[in-house]
């Protein structure tokens, strides 16, 4: 019988078009700390996890980083579906894992216990599983000159988080059909339920902030302090 294994792929190819500043979030330090070696350190600690690669069209990220003996170099693409694929394709003319994490470098906020319980679903994941946490405020959609065009009832609707750990044979095959159909997606759990996959959401913390505004950066190094 074939070992369970699982790889990581960290995603750090990002434009940062949001990121009103001339440094790109990817390349931040978060008290001192560069963002990828949080990152990175985060998946370090699990044993469960055989491989490690960072996707990155900057190879300053590697060779800066101080785990750079730690992890592998994955060229990434000019947008995240692609960056997602170059990496699950290099992963598949490898030694391909049974599962694969994928994870957004601009999410430092990742809580231990939570991700301890998503690497606990590896073995007997069928699919794919994802973080997330209900929508507590209330949902607007919003127009022209930020006029409600109308009000969601926020009931079953839940924000969704990366890391997010699946069967790898899955998520390559669902992630050709939306590169072949040029859908846009948001994230893997979307491009799994495109290919009708049953995937889940397993309730974790609210903290798990992207980095996506420089204004976020306040906020994600006063949280990180104290998780």
């Amino acid at each position: 019988m074939t070992a369970l294994t699982t790889d990581v792929l960290i995603l750090a190819s990002g434009k940062s078009s949001r990121y009103n500043s001339r440094t790109k979030k990817q390349k931040i330090k978060i008290n001192g700390i560069p963002i990828v070696d949080i990152a990175i350190s985060k998946f370090l600690e699990f044993k469960q996890i055989r491989d490690i690669y960072l996707v990155t069209n900057d190879l300053s990220l590697l060779n800066n980083s101080k785990y750079k003996n730690k992890i592998e170099f994955i060229k990434g693409g000019s947008s995240r579906v692609k960056s997602v694929f170059f990496g699950l394709k290099h992963l598949a003319n490898k030694q391909r894992p049974t599962n694969v994490i994928i994870h957004d470098v601009a999410r430092p906020l990742i809580d231990k216990k939570d991700l301890q319980n998503l690497i606990s679903c590896s073995k007997s994941i069928k699919t794919g599983v994802g973080f997330g946490y209900p929508l507590t405020n209330a949902l607007k959609e919003v127009g022209k000159g930020g006029i409600i065009k109308n009000n969601i009832k926020k009931n079953n609707y839940f924000i969704s988080f990366t890391p997010q750990l699946f069967n790898f044979d899955k998520l390559i095959k669902s992630y050709k059909y939306v590169i072949d159909k040029n859908i846009a997606v948001d994230d893997d759990l979307e491009v799994m339920h495109i290919n009708s996959y049953k995937v889940k959401i397993l309730k974790s913390s609210p903290f798990n902030v992207k980095l996506t505004y420089i204004e976020d950066l306040d906020k994600i190094k006063r949280v990180i302090k104290v998780i």
